[in-house]
């Protein structure tokens, strides 16, 4: 069984590599964790790598990647390769067009109703806009900060069946992922097996929710 994470950033990999190393411990699911940072370009030979652990994943999470040469590589290979899930947090908007988890269509937020609605198209346009020119980085982390302080609150008002089941789910990752505690992380890459890798072993594990930092 197999993750591959391709993010942006210098504090995620020890948290991923805990994470893989906790989870197999825990549950025995010789799980491998497959981790590129896309903060510089990487070589062809680094990209035959990185399209190999694609090929072959069960899940894919695609972080904070916003622009460059990476991105425009990572569309294509998106393109032409099948998962259990992809799931896309806080990138550029070609690669969140890209986000796979069932029936999740995050233009499709703007349609729902109630409390559980609002906070998903609050999600939604913020995640869809972010990288787009001439948005503020102030404005954009204020936004953001008001996720953190609504999202955990909210998530108990959105229904776990029906239309908004693989929703739910991404704000529980995206949750997850807002408070990135070595605990969060570990539960972030659970909690995408436990709901969308083709295991049946997976269906008893039980998941923390989301802890505070």
């Amino acid at each position: 069984m197999k993750i591959t994470v391709l993010y942006v950033g210098s504090s995620l990999l020890a948290p991923l590599k805990n994470a893989e190393r906790e989870i197999n411990r825990a549950h025995n699911l010789n799980l491998r964790v497959a981790a590129y940072n896309f903060g510089s370009p990487l070589s062809d030979g680094e990209w035959q790598e990185v399209e190999s652990d694609l090929n072959d994943a069960n899940i894919v999470f695609v972080i904070h990647v916003m622009d460059g040469e990476n991105a425009t590589r990572l569309v294509t290979a998106l393109e032409r390769t099948q998962h259990d899930a992809v799931i896309v947090i806080n990138c550029m908007p070609q690669l969140m067009r890209h986000t796979r988890m069932r029936r999740l269509d995050i233009a499709a937020f703007n349609g729902q109703k109630g409390k559980g609605g609002r906070l998903l198209r609050s999600v939604g346009s913020w995640v869809g806009n972010q990288a787009k020119r001439g948005k503020s980085k102030k404005r954009s982390n204020t936004q953001y900060l008001k996720l953190v302080d609504r999202l955990p609150g909210i998530l108990q008002f959105i229904p776990t069946a029906g239309a908004l089941t693989d929703a739910k789910h991404y704000l529980y990752l995206f949750c997850y992922f807002l408070q990135p505690t070595p605990a969060n992380i570990q539960s972030m890459l659970l909690y995408a097996l436990v709901h969308y890798a083709s295991n049946p072993r997976l269906k008893k594990i039980w998941v923390p929710k989301p802890e505070q930092m």
